[in-house]
């Protein structure tokens, strides 16, 4: 079994909309569900008009009356396409929360099944990881990988940068960046001014963002994205587990002058 957080460190640069893509284009035969793990939850049910009762507080709530590990495809929905998702149901949602069962624990033996074991994409949300949650750290802690999603702008890199030494403390070697483009700043400077991998990028389409966000378009033309292409790029670097060593940290001149210079 895999085990994916994705995380956002500062805005709202599409991290539920980028795990849904990476799931959608998972390789076969594996499975793979989406769960929503952050404490704001429930984008998924509102988006597409999903059930919150039917996800994680109707696992929680099996999980309390058995005795047993409960079985996992119950409490899942499907987005359009055939994505399964564990819905959140906000400020309730276990995998953001300490509570008498841990989220993490629970959901890993609800989909332990040794002969088709589940891959897991956690959706974190916006994480703060010198102090994260109690939820936070435990998918932190557990995950094969971490995938911190970020923008291009000066301001997110430099938080990013600014963050670094908490991540690569509490993830080591297993943290990531996922960069959505908009010709800012390349890749290749972004990994050196961060100290920080770039195990992948989705380009700046929000056309394509918004159907694949539950939004109206034309679903065809999403599938044949330049966006879905690079998320199926990105779910197989993330199922081989294929990072690259951490990059020295050595701080770009260029992106140095233009990020202190920048408005946030």
């Amino acid at each position: 079994m895999t085990v994916v957080a994705f995380a956002s460190l500062k805005g709202a640069p599409g991290v539920t909309t980028g795990a849904c893509l990476v799931g959608a284009t998972w390789p076969a035969p594996r499975k793979v569900v989406v769960a929503e793990c952050d404490s704001s939850g429930c984008d998924l049910a509102a988006r597409f008009e999903l059930s919150s009762r039917c996800g994680w507080s109707s696992l929680a709530t099996a999980a309390r009356r058995s005795h047993s590990s409960p079985e996992l495809a119950p409490h899942l929905q499907q987005l359009p396409g055939g994505l399964d998702v564990l819905v959140g149901s906000g400020t309730r949602t276990p995998g953001a929360d300490a509570g008498p069962t841990s989220a993490a624990v629970l959901l890993a033996s609800a989909t332990s099944d040794p002969e088709h074991p589940w891959d897991l994409l956690i959706d974190l949300g916006r994480v703060r990881p010198a102090d994260p949650s109690p939820g936070a750290a435990a998918w932190l802690d557990r995950s094969d990988a971490v995938a911190v999603v970020l923008r291009t702008d000066a301001a997110s890199v430099l938080h990013v940068r600014d963050s670094a030494p908490d991540l690569r403390a509490r993830c080591e070697d297993r943290v990531g960046l996922v960069v959505v483009t908009a010709d800012r700043y390349p890749s290749e400077e972004i990994e050196r001014f961060t100290g920080l991998p770039v195990i992948g990028e989705l380009p700046f389409d929000p056309a394509a963002a918004t159907v694949a966000a539950g939004g109206h378009g034309g679903r065809r033309r999403l599938s044949r994205s330049l966006l879905v292409t690079s998320a199926f790029g990105l779910a197989t670097t993330l199922v081989v587990g294929g990072h690259r060593p951490l990059p020295e940290p050595r701080p770009e001149p260029n992106l140095e002058v233009s990020c202190r210079g920048a408005t946030p």
